[in-house]
């Protein structure tokens, strides 16, 4: 049938290609029908074999190759059996064909939890799956030497012992901790086969005590560690290994403690501990209360109190207090007594008598006011806080301890507060560019010029009343170039034809007045004082005379201090007349006068130019260098006054203003009459390379 229709099929594709003509219809006739039926059974095999075929070649191009392993892979070289549930599938040799899709592998083997697990194939051709047999738990049998009770820790937690048997420890390494009372831990590392099999592990416990020998002198003391008994002495007892510390008891005993260091293994033998009776117990009570005690040689404290004593033995019982009568007893304190004893002091005096000036001052005792000063007191002999007060006065303070077998005397002068002021006020000072200044306190008035006959004298001399009280501190030198260098780095005083001017200890020289006086104010602002000089836009516009910072020495206290001496004016340094006398000073002299002009012929300072600072004998105050080395720049600023006034200038500072400021002071450049009088004024407002200064300021 099929080959026919095959050949009609062939047939009509031959024809294919020729005219199609339309057929002439006819109905089916019976006998058709009937060979179809015939046909039918047949017809459905085959087509069923077709799919079949159909299906496996599908299947075999759409499966994947899939190898399942276990491990371990065989048990006695005999292949574990593996089955795999789930979609279709097909095993072929040593894999299997297995669409994608969700698959269950199961396995069993003695020793091992089976294998019961999800298996999903992707679309990956060739795929491969190892499943690994968990070991079932082992159990652990131990040894124990001495079979003692124990606790066990496995891998830090604790474990159940058995008869000594671990269960059910699964397979692995496991650390084994093993504890006993009275011995030391052991520890070991066991490897767990697992697959509920029984391992088995020796352990030797070590002692951790050794046997301690204890006695005590008297016999019979109990033996504590902590609360602890341990025995009656003289006992012999086991202790664990360590510092230890044992009490000895013993009733009508003092208990006594002894640190032992326990080895284990190593006997030990300790010396018997001494025991000694119990303190007597002495309680005293006294009127006053905070009476000082002392009973044999020990102090004991103040009353009331209560404390153990040495008992047996007669010793004294001394008490005393400030402003009471002491008082001495003989004790004797058994042992494990308490005595108690109450005592009453007498109050101990003593006659003070107190010459006060001014006599008006009020008397305070202990803080409390007595009222006038000049009196005699009743005290009590204890240590007594005096004070004298009066208004306008510095307190005066001390303590005075009472006699009661001898009058005391306490004479006292006040002082007023200016007078302390000056009295603590110090003599010399330190400026932090390392220059030192003296204290003055003048109370002076003379005469500050010269008179109109005096040879040498200028018309700029004009005499003056001078009165100067106000205290102020003045440099012992001039500004050197060390401390000018400070506040102006790159300052340079220069040379004279070769002859440096910059050593360290040469003053300072070529400065104008302006650098001085911002020199001063950088001095105050170093040491946190009110500024004197007043500075707009970087130059000196005004002063602040009621300042106490550092400034330039006033003309008056200039003068004052280079000529006052013993109620007279001098006229040179040295003396009143020329030339001068030998280390006067550092002058225009033969020493210098290859590059000066006019000399002091006869004399030889030996210094060509300006000389270190303090070369010379200060004058009769201590002061250097007035005279000569570098004439100074004054604070004041230059004017000339008419004639002699009859009303003294009181601390005068000069004008608020003016076009030039003072100069005062001879120099290592001049030599003449004129300008070695100490009374010569100079002016100007250039620097020169023999003119400094030295600084000053007042001490309140």
């Amino acid at each position: 049938m099929i080959n026919d229709q095959n050949k009609q099929d062939e047939n009509k594709l031959v024809t294919s290609s020729q005219t199609i003509e339309p057929a002439v219809f006819s109905p089916s006739s019976g006998e058709n029908k009937k060979n179809n039926a015939k046909r039918k059974p047949i017809v459905y095999i085959l087509m069923t074999l077709l799919l079949t075929f159909i299906i496996v070649i599908w299947f075999l191009f759409s499966a994947k190759s899939v190898v399942i392993t276990t491990s371990p892979l065989t048990v006695n070289n005999q292949p574990i059996v593996v089955e795999v549930t789930g979609n279709l599938h097909f095993k072929m040799a040593d894999h299997l064909l297995m669409r994608t899709g969700s698959y269950r592998v199961n396995a069993k083997l003695a020793g091992y939890y089976p294998i019961n697990e999800a298996l999903e194939v992707s679309d990956i051709q060739n795929q491969k799956y190892n499943f690994v047999f968990k070991p079932l738990p082992g159990h652990l049998k131990l040894n124990i030497k001495p079979n003692v009770d124990v606790s066990v820790l496995v891998d830090q937690e604790a474990s159940i012992v058995d008869k000594h048997t671990l269960t059910d420890l699964s397979a692995g390494n496991h650390e084994i901790l093993v504890t006993s009372k009275k011995y030391f831990p052991y520890q070991s590392s066991v490897e767990i086969v697992g697959k509920e099999t029984t391992q088995a592990i020796d352990i030797k416990l070590v002692p951790a005590w050794a046997k301690v020998s204890l006695n005590s002198d008297p016999i019979g003391a109990k033996v504590y560690q902590g609360e602890r008994l341990l025995g009656v002495t003289p006992t012999y007892v086991d202790i664990m290994q360590g510092q230890h510390e044992l009490t000895f008891d013993k009733k009508g005993y003092k208990s006594t403690k002894r640190e032992i260091a326990v080895i284990a293994g190593e006997d030990l033998t300790i010396k018997a501990a001494k025991l000694f009776k119990l303190e007597g117990l002495l309680a005293v009570n006294s009127s006053p209360s905070g009476v000082s005690v002392t009973y044999g040689n020990k102090y004991l404290g103040t009353t009331p109190l209560q404390v153990a004593v040495t008992p047996n033995v007669e010793q004294s019982l001394l008490l005393f207090k400030d402003g009471y009568q002491s008082q001495t007893h003989s004790l004797v304190i058994s042992s494990g007594k308490k005595v108690e004893k109450d005592y009453k002091l007498q109050i101990d005096v003593g006659q003070v008598v107190f010459k006060v000036t001014p006599s008006d001052a009020l008397l305070y005792i202990d803080d409390r006011l007595m009222g006038r000063a000049n009196k005699t007191m009743t005290l009590a002999v204890k240590q007594q806080k005096i004070t004298i007060k009066k208004e306008g006065f510095v307190n005066y303070q001390e303590f005075v301890l009472p006699n009661s077998n001898l009058e005391q005397l306490v004479s006292v002068k006040l002082k007023t507060i200016e007078q302390a002021k000056w009295e603590n006020m110090k003599p010399v000072i330190a400026a932090v560019s390392g220059s030192k200044l003296k204290l003055f306190k003048p109370n002076d008035t003379f005469i500050m010029g010269a008179s109109r006959r005096e040879q040498g004298r200028r018309a700029n001399e004009v005499k003056r009343t001078i009165k100067l009280s106000r205290p102020f501190y003045l440099g012992f030198t001039e500004v050197t170039n060390k401390e000018f260098r400070q506040f102006q780095r790159d300052h340079s005083s220069g040379h004279v034809q070769g002859n440096s001017l910059n050593g360290v200890k040469q003053p300072a020289v070529k400065m104008t007045w302006q650098q001085a006086a911002l020199y001063c104010n950088w001095l105050s602002e170093k040491e946190n004082l009110t500024s004197v000089y007043i500075v707009d836009g970087g130059q000196v516009v005004n002063f602040n005379d009621k300042a106490n910072g550092y400034r330039m020495p006033t003309e008056a206290e200039w003068s004052w201090a280079a000529r006052y001496n013993a109620g007279q004016m001098l006229k040179y340094a040295w003396g009143d007349t020329l030339p001068p006398a030998a280390g006067s000073g550092n002058i225009a002299d033969v020493s210098g006068a290859a590059i000066l002009g006019f000399i002091q012929p006869t004399y030889n300072d030996k210094f060509i130019a300006s000389a270190p600072v303090g070369s010379f004998d200060g004058n009769d105050k201590g002061i250097f260098d007035l005279s000569g080395n570098a004439a100074e720049w004054m604070h004041d600023f230059y004017q000339i006054k008419t004639g002699l006034s009859l009303k003294a200038e009181q601390d005068p500072m000069g004008p608020m203003s003016g076009d030039y400021h003072v100069i005062r002071g001879a120099s290592w450049a001049q030599g003449g009459r004129t300008e070695l009088r100490l009374s010569f004024r100079d002016y100007g407002n250039e620097q020169r390379n023999d003119l400094g200064f030295r600084i000053a300021r007042y001490a309140q």
